[in-house]
């Protein structure tokens, strides 16, 4: 499949057929994700390939995600200091003792891996979601996973056949989201324009429902980041 085919074909699919990915297909998938760009070559992530039906399904109902148990295999990605600090301990160094950017790098990190493994997914002809919905249940994460010190769980990403063809999702338009040269204030026109473009995407059509319910100021992000600050304590990177 061409480059730019892929990245326009690719769609967050929900919907999976109940059967396996040759492992073949999944181990082109993760070279793609392992030939992604990595910050100074630390390699600051880690992913759990999930591929055992009884723990997906387990994950599943943990997370409320119904597709993660559908599909054939899921990853969850991390943030991992943990290899990093083994690594200098064997040549008798220490990790930074502030470890907050090289947490920010390890999210980068696995980002540009995942997407790199969405697009392979397909190219070869399969279908992929992002799951975002891991941060509900961190703490029952790392104790699933036997995450060590210093690792984090993310995000995840579900691979599997499609039994959807979803639609193409609507994004903000190129000047919104690209600043030349320097960043510009939004006028009144674009913000109302932004309105009118991303309520296609919510039943009612008013995106600013979507908005307070994720990123408000008793929406779902304020909530995660008071458990992100305190679970970020107990695995050793503050």
């Amino acid at each position: 499949m061409d480059f730019f085919e892929a990245v326009h074909r690719r769609r967050s699919v929900r919907k999976f057929k109940r059967a396996k990915i040759p492992e073949e297909d999944i181990t082109k998938i993760m070279e793609a994700g392992r030939a992604a760009p990595t910050d100074a070559t630390l390699h600051l992530w880690s992913a759990v390939w999930i591929r055992d039906d009884t723990k997906k399904a387990e994950i599943s109902r943990l997370i409320n995600q119904p597709h993660v148990d559908e599909g054939s295999d899921f990853f969850v990605f991390v943030a991992d200091l943990y290899r990093l600090r083994e690594l200098l301990k064997f040549r008798n160094r220490e990790i930074a003792k502030n470890k907050i950017s090289l947490l920010l790098f390890a999210a980068i990190d696995a980002a540009l891996a995942a997407e790199n493994m969405a697009l392979a997914a397909t190219a070869l002809g399969y279908g992929s979601c992002f799951i975002g919905a891991v941060q509900n249940a961190v703490a029952e994460l790392i104790d699933m996973l036997k995450l060590p010190p210093l690792t984090y769980p993310l995000f995840g990403l579900v691979i599997g056949i499609p039994n959807e063809d979803p639609p193409q999702r609507p994004r903000l338009p190129l000047d919104m989201l690209f600043h030349k040269e320097e960043y510009r204030p939004y006028s009144d026109i674009q913000l109302d324009q932004a309105y009118q473009i991303m309520g296609k995407i919510t039943r009612s059509g008013d995106w600013l429902r979507l908005l307070e319910r994720y990123a408000g100021a008793e929406g779902y992000f304020n909530e995660r980041g008071q458990v992100l600050v305190e679970l970020l304590r107990k695995t050793g990177f503050t």
